[in-house]
């Protein structure tokens, strides 16, 4: 059976999966996964990439490949998705 995503009235098919940890207030967006035991949804590739995190929370973005808007292209040389990945971890750890 395909997944779809759960956002209401998109049946897309489901890109990623997200997560997230009340107490911390943190949202996870993962690669998609064979099981869904271990995910609080899935998402299309749109809602996934426009995914906001309530006010005071963390988003944390895990998914291997992501998109580089228009004027960060031009803007910045795109960087490959792990050193921006390690650079948003070492932020975060202080």
């Amino acid at each position: 059976m395909s997944r779809h995503c759960a956002r209401p009235g998109c049946n897309a098919p489901a890109a990623a999966a997200f997560n997230f940890d009340g107490l911390r207030r943190i949202v996870w967006l993962n690669p998609l996964v064979e099981t869904r035991d271990c995910t609080a949804g899935d998402l299309c590739a749109r809602h996934a990439d426009r995914l906001t995190p309530p006010l005071h929370w963390e988003l944390r973005d895990l998914r291997n490949v992501r998109p580089v808007r228009a004027k960060q292209r031009a803007a910045e040389p795109a960087a490959e998705p792990e050193s921006r990945l390690l650079a948003r971890a070492f932020r975060a750890a202080g």
